[in-house]
């Protein structure tokens, strides 16, 4: 990877890590709120979305992430792919790839949501697999963004420790 990609692809890559992070950590605040706290299901809004609303509803805070996410992920496969196999192994390239299919899904499961909320002014707004499974949007959408997220990881973390300049060193010096 030359430098001048390197020079976006790094921290596009580490921001897109932590930003999901954090947005895990608001489906855990979310599942807090509901198992914990007793707060009903549709008025468990994490943190953010207290303050992000629009129909009374969170959703379309969620719909603007979600797919900021899944454009982020698709910029990132290219480039990962151009690393893979000597920086990160097929192994974690492929789970990388589950995960931007699995955000695939998780944006369509939105625009479902969303398409709800416009027809009832708000919510009930229920998604595709919420009902199907039959277990609430929360629970639901914790694991689409918990499974998503924990895919992208692997390739994250050999991409980031083996292009460090210790790291790239001692492999220029091993492979001498």
């Amino acid at each position: 990877m030359s430098g001048v990609l390197n020079a976006v692809f790094r921290p596009l890559f580490v921001g897109v890590v932590v930003v999901q992070g954090i947005h895990v950590f608001e489906h855990i605040v979310q599942l807090v709120q509901v198992f914990v706290l007793g707060i009903p299901d549709d008025k468990a809004l994490g943190l953010l979305g207290y303050v992000f609303q629009f129909q009374g509803t969170e959703e379309w805070l969620h719909l603007v992430f979600n797919l900021t996410y899944l454009t982020a992920l698709l910029l990132l496969v290219r480039p990962l792919r151009g690393v893979t196999p000597d920086l990160v192994p097929r192994w974690a390239y492929a789970a990388f790839m589950f995960g931007v299919a699995l955000e695939g899904w998780h944006n369509v499961e939105h625009a479902v949501i969303i398409s709800n909320v416009l027809r009832n002014g708000g919510c009930p707004c229920p998604g595709i697999g919420d009902v199907a499974l039959g277990i609430t949007d929360t629970v639901l959408h914790f694991f689409y963004n918990l499974v998503a997220y924990s895919a992208t990881v692997p390739a994250f973390i050999y991409y980031i420790t083996r292009t460090r300049p210790a790291a790239r060193l001692h492999v220029e010096l091993a492979t001498r």
